[in-house]
């Protein structure tokens, strides 16, 4: 009993290496300072902690309707700003003109609606 005893003293006094954990799944992030943890993968969410990659923080921010911030308190522009694309003009594109053409023979919604309410009435 003595022996098992030492044997956990001393499994406790080798050193572990310093890490943080997920605020948002609990892994181990390994590192001691913020640069450690960022080069680690780590992503650090001020006022909420360290998230062990993109993926945690976007389902933290989801979660909690947290809005991403354009730039963090760091200065690096963030990963995931900005992820929105531009879209693409497809390959019909229709040149409109400039003024649209005044049709003479258009009639109004209502006056159309009620043309067909006449002519389901009958005579």
């Amino acid at each position: 009993m003595l022996e098992w005893f030492r044997s956990l003293i001393s499994k406790r006094k080798s050193p572990e290496p310093a890490s943080q954990s997920c605020v948002g799944c609990r892994a181990s992030i390994l590192g001691a300072t913020e640069e450690e943890l960022f080069f680690s993968g780590g992503v650090l969410l001020p006022g909420v902690g360290w998230f062990c990659g993109i993926k945690c923080e976007s389902q933290y921010r989801l979660r909690f309707r947290i809005q991403p911030a354009v730039t963090p308190g760091g200065g690096v522009p963030h990963a995931t700003a900005g992820k929105v694309r531009p879209r693409r003009p497809t390959g019909n594109l229709q040149v409109l003109p400039a003024q649209p053409e005044e049709r003479t023979d258009a009639r109004s919604a209502e006056e159309v609606l009620s043309a067909v309410l006449r002519s389901r009435r009958g005579p």
